[in-house]
């Protein structure tokens, strides 16, 4: 009897070292291929500083709120892009038949704000981004395809777009902060 329970002491031993070999040699690769991943640059970013060189340089170092979000090859980026806090319009007496007045005031209140979304793909370091939905049609489609180098150092992006080819020589470097 004292046999039987030791060989049933060895094998449940076995079965044991043989689950944790095979736990340690299927989890060593995906450690190891974590471990050499690049940064993703996936989650929620909001700007904090802009700065445009070249033609109309600007330096804007406290913008108004922005929300960039990036997930599984997507994005969606709103933004404010006025120097000082935006203002209500007045609302219009009739909404059906604003006035001119009414329709540059509201004008006015959205100018200011950016809103697209769409595809992105990462290679290397740039970023290109295909609209498929924007405030500004001309943004939407391959026309509007944005490439953009990228800089990922922790919890701050940098994104270098320059003016396309033929275009006065243009630099805006968007500093973003990575929304806890």
């Amino acid at each position: 009897m004292n046999s039987h329970r030791n060989c049933a002491a060895v094998t449940g031993r076995a079965m044991a070292t043989g689950l944790a070999l095979a736990i340690v040699a299927w989890t060593a690769p995906q450690a190891a291929l974590g471990a050499g991943k690049a940064p993703s640059i996936d989650g929620v970013w909001e700007i904090t500083n802009v700065t445009v060189t070249g033609a109309n340089p600007m330096t804007t170092p406290s913008p108004e709120a922005s929300l960039y979000t990036f997930s599984h090859g997507h994005y969606v980026y709103v933004a404010d892009t006025s120097r000082t806090p935006r203002t209500a319009a007045t609302p219009a007496k009739d909404p059906a038949n604003p006035t001119d007045a009414e329709k540059l005031a509201k004008y006015q209140e959205w100018g200011p704000v950016i809103a697209q979304g769409g595809a992105y793909t990462v290679k290397g370091a740039t970023l290109t981004r295909v609209a498929s939905v924007a405030k500004n049609v001309a943004a939407i489609g391959p026309g509007g395809q944005s490439e953009s180098e990228f800089k990922l150092t922790g919890g701050t992006l940098v994104l270098i777009t320059k003016s396309p080819a033929g275009q006065p020589a243009r630099e805006q470097r968007l500093t973003l902060a990575r929304v806890k």
